[in-house]
């Protein structure tokens, strides 16, 4: 107990930490592991907030990192299919998107993940009451951490409007670049890009609203599967079916919310120079007919016609009729009439 940092010493011994999360602590900094190289590289307040997760949910960096290769294979995927060929003309424009997205997601999911923190006394008493506040309304209470329903309240609007700024921010360094990036290209693009203003407007309300509520839901989801099944793994197993559904299902509501649409002239375009394809054959193949002909009808000198014979008949075939001749009536005069 004596070798144990003293501010975890002081909180096992005023009963603020239970052995279970000692045991979790030890585990991380006792051997090199993964997390113990991220809580070190990392400054010491986000280390403090990544032990804090890691202490309240276990796989909370199993999580971070599905939803992170989850999210980006979803947007590279529909950048793949949608841009088509002009994906190595429009690859900044698709790798700024996919950036974009990566870092919003992982933000929305630190932000609300539960967390074990006892933070610091501020001047101010905003900041002690934010400071008090559960990451999200399904967060279980802990020692000095009591959660009534007024909080849990609170803690929805303040996540809202705090991933609404990250959103606003984010949107708007995105837009301005694409718009920059966009300018430079001469030919026309196969996705449309919204302004910068309509991005950012659009990734804050997304994020702050849309995003918000699909996550807060997830993380009760996981938290009732966690307290339902006996096992870990089969936990795991529904938390992370549902996960991918959920980043395939927000990255189709973000294009809507954006506003990102593929361009229709472009691959009416390609279209057309598909369409006009098969006239180039069918060319071909006619001029091949009319060889085909000509060899027929020079063999029928093998069968004693004449060539040439053959020519003028299909020559008099061709021309015009001739005009047509005119009937004369002959009248007969007989004797009387005379």
């Amino acid at each position: 107990m004596m070798d144990l940092p003293a501010g975890f010493r002081q909180a096992y011994e005023m009963g603020l930490v239970s052995s279970a999360q000692m045991v979790k602590f030890l585990a991380i900094n006792a051997r090199p592991t993964t997390s113990r190289f991220i809580s070190r590289t990392l400054p010491q307040g986000m280390s403090r907030a990544f032990i804090g997760r890691m202490l309240a949910d276990p796989a909370f960096l199993y999580r971070l990192l599905l939803e992170e290769a989850a999210t980006i294979g979803s947007s590279v995927w529909w950048e793949v299919k949608n841009r088509k060929d002009r994906i190595k003309q429009e690859w900044d424009l698709a790798l700024m998107n996919v950036l974009t997205v990566a870092a919003c997601n992982a933000l929305v999911v630190w932000s609300l993940a539960p967390c074990r923190s006892y933070g610091n006394t501020f001047r101010f008493d905003l900041q002690n009451t934010l400071q008090k506040l559960p990451n999200n309304i399904f967060e279980r209470s802990y020692p000095l951490r009591e959660f009534d329903l007024q909080k849990r309240i609170h803690s929805l609007f303040y996540k809202a409007a705090e991933l609404c700024i990250v959103g606003l921010t984010a949107g708007a360094v995105q837009g301005s670049l694409s718009n920059f990036l966009a300018s430079k290209k001469k030919e026309k693009l196969s996705v449309t890009i919204p302004s910068m203003s309509t991005n950012a407007l659009g990734y804050g309300a997304f994020l702050g609203l849309y995003a918000n509520l699909r996550y807060q839901l997830l993380c009760g989801f996981d938290q009732a599967m966690v307290n339902h099944f006996d096992v870990i793994g089969v936990a795991l197993f529904f938390s992370t079916a549902l996960r991918v559904l959920n980043v395939q299902l927000g990255e189709r509501s973000r294009l809507a919310w954006l506003g990102v649409e593929v361009d229709p002239l472009v691959q009416s375009d390609d279209l057309l120079k598909a369409y006009n394809r098969p006239s180039e054959d069918g060319t071909r193949s006619s001029s091949k007919w009319f060889i085909s002909k000509n060899a027929i009808v020079s063999g029928l000198g093998l069968l004693g016609i004449r060539q040439g014979n053959a020519e003028s008949a299909a020559n008099e075939e061709t021309r015009a009729p001739k005009a047509r001749r005119k009937r004369i009536v002959r009248k007969k005069v007989t004797a009387s009439s005379a």
